[in-house]
């Protein structure tokens, strides 16, 4: 049955404006990245008259240059570029393995199909024109492109920036700082006790500026959530004790809030709409390109976009359904609501990006029974020695070494995290230093455990098979940053998740 909000009030959607200047100009592609491929394109397929155009249906796959291990993919407001977040393997003589994953950041050119490398970087952000491209670099500052070049380098205290208009938000210890073409000025303060104090506490802007977030994590499992004006700086508490994920809308300023239970959708003015998520087909949750959330039941992505979920969505019109490939990565609709982009799997460890057309007539798209290419990428993974997968689109940052006891994935808060192999969840809950942890039991005394959740996607004694969403990416615990510790035991001993 589909479930709807109970409804407190209209949603408050504020629309993001869409630019006409693209950050980065068409370049001859990094050489050895990718080929310089023109994007398939079938927006010229003939319909019939009685034919039904859907656009929230995102069937239809794009032919697109090979780009791997995309983490993240941020859509220019216009839809015509891409900034990309990719882990890339270089040589390392302080790894066991003799090779570690930078995360790296391109802009991709959705019409020609080119590429331009900008080197380490992570959460990309485009100014509401596009005439900017902000990112957050390993140096802790925030450089701001234009016309892809570099324009500012900004010190910050806290990763987590937003835009309004062309302004671009940041913190600096207590002040909301503003950054608008080259002049610096504090636009206000907070509470000096409630400023964001990274990596210990995690901060987000709405996509429209005027409020933000703030979570305050704790070595005993509680957290403190905080919403915020951005024009003051006041801040009031948010959330119950059970709340342990907010994120906001892609546009305007509303603030979803979930636990294991229940979700919550609070609109720009503050009123709320809630539900209990057992009352959905399942627990994975999106937005649609103008704002609107949906919830259900996500396929298994072995190897990913090889099957296509229904979502509905959460708009008082009871026929509005997302119809998306199941991917893994940022999962989002380009502003325009004419592209998804995810990543699926080419093996156990690699993805590569690719890219729907939405607005597909009824009836027309990929039908992936015939397939050859999700067909190919499944066989491959099915002939691998090993059986366990990646968890999440993200990047080897630290393998078992040392004392350190798992792999640590670095991905966005909220990614979604997938089991291993098929098993039954045996574990769920806070522990010291992993936070929040999941973990599956799979068969011959083999556990794996996905440590410093924001939410778990699952209950114990489910069922799961391998690729399963089970939950959510977090900070919880101790963390130098949003990531993953992976971590597998045979028979109560450690072992190497990459060996199995």
């Amino acid at each position: 049955m589909r479930a709807r909000l109970i409804r407190g009030c209209e949603l408050l959607l504020a629309v993001v404006a869409i630019g006409l200047i693209a950050c980065a100009p068409a370049v001859r592609p990094t050489e050895g990245l990718v080929s310089s491929l023109p994007l398939a394109l079938p927006n010229d397929r003939p319909s019939s008259p009685t034919a039904v155009v859907d656009p929230l249906n995102c069937t239809d796959r794009a032919t697109i240059p090979l780009i791997e291990n995309v983490s993240v993919a941020a859509w220019s407001p216009d839809s015509t570029t891409v900034a990309l977040v990719r882990a890339v393997a270089v040589p390392s003589k302080k790894t066991v393995t003799g090779y570690e994953e930078d995360q790296r950041l391109s802009v991709l050119n959705v019409a020609t199909g080119a590429i331009r490398d900008l080197g380490h970087g992570n959460r990309p952000s485009w100014s509401a024109s596009g005439a900017y491209l902000a990112y957050w670099n390993e140096d802790g500052t925030i450089h701001v492109l234009h016309l892809g070049e570099i324009v500012a380098k900004i010190e910050a205290t806290e990763p987590g920036l937003g835009w309004n208009g062309d302004a671009l938000l940041y913190w600096f210890d207590d002040e909301i700082r503003v950054w608008d073409s080259g002049v610096i000025w504090t636009l206000a303060h907070v509470e000096p006790d409630l400023a964001p104090q990274y990596p210990y506490d995690d901060a987000y802007f709405s996509a429209d500026g005027t409020q933000f977030t703030v979570t305050r994590y704790s070595y005993d499992g509680t957290s403190r959530r905080y919403v915020g004006t951005t024009a003051t700086g006041a801040m009031a508490p948010i959330g119950d004790g059970n709340t342990t994920f907010t994120e906001w809308s892609p546009r305007g300023a509303t603030l979803l809030l979930r636990s294991a239970t229940a979700l919550s959708l609070r609109a720009a003015d503050g009123t709320m709409q809630n539900a209990a998520v057992a009352s959905f087909r399942g627990p994975v949750h999106g937005w649609t390109a103008d704002g609107r959330l949906f919830v259900g039941a996500m396929s298994a992505t072995i190897p990913g976009g090889n099957a296509f979920d229904r979502f509905p969505v959460l708009d008082g019109d009871d026929d509005a359904i997302a119809t998306i490939p199941n991917l893994l990565g940022s999962r989002s609709f380009s502003p325009d609501g004419r592209w998804f982009a995810g990543s699926s799997r080419t093996g156990l460890y690699s993805t590569q990006l690719e890219l729907y057309r939405c607005g597909v007539v009824t009836g027309q798209g990929i039908d992936f029974r015939s397939d050859t290419a999700s067909r190919s990428r499944a066989q491959h993974i099915a002939t691998e020695a090993n059986r366990f997968v990646r968890p999440v689109a993200g990047a080897f940052t630290q393998f078992l070494q040392g004392s350190h006891t798992g792999i640590d994935v670095a991905a966005p808060v909220g990614s979604i995290l997938v089991a291993a192999d098929d098993g039954v969840v045996d574990a769920i809950g806070w522990v010291p230093v992993g936070g929040f942890r999941v973990c599956v039991m799979h068969a011959g005394g083999l556990e794996s455990c996905d440590y410093h959740t924001s939410l778990p996607l699952v209950s114990i004694g489910d069922h799961v098979v391998r690729g399963q969403p089970v939950a959510l990416v977090g900070m919880t615990g101790l963390t130098t940053g949003p990531h993953v510790h992976w971590e597998a035991k045979r028979d109560g001993r450690i072992v190497n998740p990459l060996d199995q």
